[in-house]
């Protein structure tokens, strides 16, 4: 690598999230240069659950089948007292709007595995390992980081070494997790929710099979507050709180994991304890997302506590919704404000999703037993709400919506066939910005409006009922209960999966691409404008 080339995108963190981010530029054509402190893959379990939006997206990386070999979907996950009641259960046992199960429980090295190959994969992108970003320089049209390589000491640690190389990249992406060198050079604050509890995690590898009866939930036992999942098809996890008055050094030992497990009959004889650590689950948010060429994604824009399963979910939401509108950027399509509207959209989407994992967290972290009596009580008495729904994009790069109110939500994503090829919509298709019509709408799309989808890099697709005759058959009859179902004749959506806009008219569908057109401002090139 010349030290004068200038990629297109330098990246610091090599994550999920930032393996994600660089797979999707990648993909999308564009030079990546990603550094990474740590030598080789952290190897280690984190994140232990993903959504069906998240798999559309890992879809979109050709790696879905593979992860979902060893993924476990989600039963219902259910938090319960030390009596065994229910309080809150969530539906986590559904289909999912993206063409996926709607929650899956996973093992997260297994998922880095996959990402790391398809990552390298790439001929746009380049991966470099052992490297620590220490200085960055501002310029005009591109940003220039210093890093020092790195190398693991004795005891694991990370040690600086004495070589120094200076790497240049028309934008900066810090992906390098909660404590971001990133973050601190752009000047972003965190707001602090105030959530921090500290748990113990224990991951194991059964050596036969393991039935508790109740393997995916809370335990509000104020006694001791945990909870047990199902890691995949092959792994386990118990989380243990921290009592008032314990401390990190008392809990390090493998003896304090297998006594605080023994209750559930695990053992050294039937499982291996393949992890133990100990987390301080906080709830943080940055101020600042980007500042000119440089752009946070996942933990260095924002942590949570892992009660919603929604942490590293948040994080490839992040590098989705960046990518496409930094594809647009390199390309001169749209200004200031497609850019600007990534903190816009992500970040009150984020600090949802950070106050009902607070709240779920609330649930579980009580330690006082007259306070969680009453909390008990108030769950019988049906005095607690249920839980908010899912939330969506309220704000942002949004069109309005004719006579429905789905801008903001996922698109659906149901299969399709296309002669002998039958398949899921993406894979068949593409993703992209999509028009996509009611199974047999009777309209034409004029030549300016799809030349305008086409320079963004999409496409106008006309569904057709099975036996109609048409090119693209909706062959399950999914899109054309969506279409009823929400009273529409057409959805606008993004490449992020997200709806920009919807109509119930079929006279004021092509008015759909004029919104896009006219957010976006003067994009369109002299050939293909009116």
């Amino acid at each position: 690598m010349s030290q004068q080339e200038i990629h297109d995108f330098v990246q610091v963190g090599y994550g999920p999230v930032g393996q994600t981010m660089a797979g999707l530029l990648g993909k999308a054509g564009y030079s990546v240069a990603v550094f990474e402190r740590w030598p080789t893959l952290y190897g280690r379990a984190r994140a232990g659950h993903i959504d069906h939006e998240i798999m559309r997206i890992f879809q979109s990386l050709g790696i879905a089948e593979r992860l979902e070999e060893d993924m476990f979907r989600a039963t219902k996950y259910v938090f319960r007292n030390a009596a065994g009641e229910t309080l809150i259960t969530f539906d986590w046992d559904r289909d999912g709007i993206s063409g996926w199960p709607s929650d899956y429980i996973m093992y997260q090295p297994l998922i880095e595995d996959a990402l790391d190959d398809a990552v390298r994969a790439l001929p746009t992108v380049s991966i470099h390992q052992g490297w620590e970003a220490v200085a960055l320089v501002r310029h005009a049209d591109h940003i220039e980081v210093e890093f020092r390589s790195v190398r693991l000491g004795a005891e694991g640690e990370k040690v600086l070494g004495d070589d120094v190389r200076t790497v240049r990249g028309r934008y900066l992406i810090g992906a390098d997790g909660a404590n971001s060198f990133v973050r601190g050079q752009i000047g972003a604050g965190q707001q602090d929710f105030g959530f921090r509890e500290t748990w113990l995690v224990c991951d194991l590898e059964p050596l036969e099979p393991l039935d508790f009866g109740f393997d995916n939930g809370q335990i509000c036992d104020p006694a001791r507050p945990h909870c047990l999942f199902q890691l995949g098809k092959k792994h386990r996890r118990f989380e243990f709180a921290l009592l008032p008055g314990e401390t990190a050094a008392q809990m390090e030992s493998p003896e304090v994991a297998w006594e605080l497990m023994a209750p559930y009959g695990v053992t050294e004889k039937n499982a291996n304890l393949v992890r133990q650590a100990i987390y301080t689950f906080q709830s943080k948010l940055a101020d600042r997302w980007h500042d000119g060429r440089i752009f946070l994604v996942g933990d260095a824009a924002h942590v949570m506590p892992p009660f919603m399963g929604q942490g590293m979910c948040s994080g490839v939401r992040d590098a989705k919704a960046l990518a496409w509108r930094l594809d647009l950027a390199m390309r001169g399509i749209g200004g200031t404000n497609v850019l600007d509207s990534y903190r816009t959209e992500r970040a009150p989407h984020v600090a949802t999703l950070i106050g009902m994992s607070i709240e779920a967290g609330r649930v579980s972290c009580t330690f006082d037993p007259d306070t969680a009596a009453a909390r008990d009580e108030a769950f019988r008495r049906g005095d607690v709400p249920p839980p908010p729904p899912f939330p969506h994009i309220e704000a942002g790069l949004l069109g309005t919506d004719a006579g429905t109110d789905i801008a903001g939500t996922l698109a659906p994503q149901g299969r399709i066939a296309i002669g002998e090829t039958i398949g899921r919509f993406d894979d068949v298709l593409g993703s992209g910005w999509v028009l996509l019509l009611a199974p047999d709408s009777d309209v034409d799309i004029d030549a300016h409006r799809t030349a305008v989808l086409e320079h963004l890099g999409g496409k106008v697709v006309t569904l057709s009922a099975p036996g109609s005759g048409g090119e693209v058959v909706d062959i399950d009859g999914y899109y054309a209960d969506y279409f009823a179902q929400h009273r529409v004749v057409a959805i606008l959506y993004r490449p992020d999966f997200y709806i920009f806009a919807a109509t119930d008219e079929l006279a004021a569908i092509a008015s759909l691409v004029d919104q896009l057109e006219t957010r976006l401002g003067a994009v369109v090139p002299a050939q293909v404008a009116r």
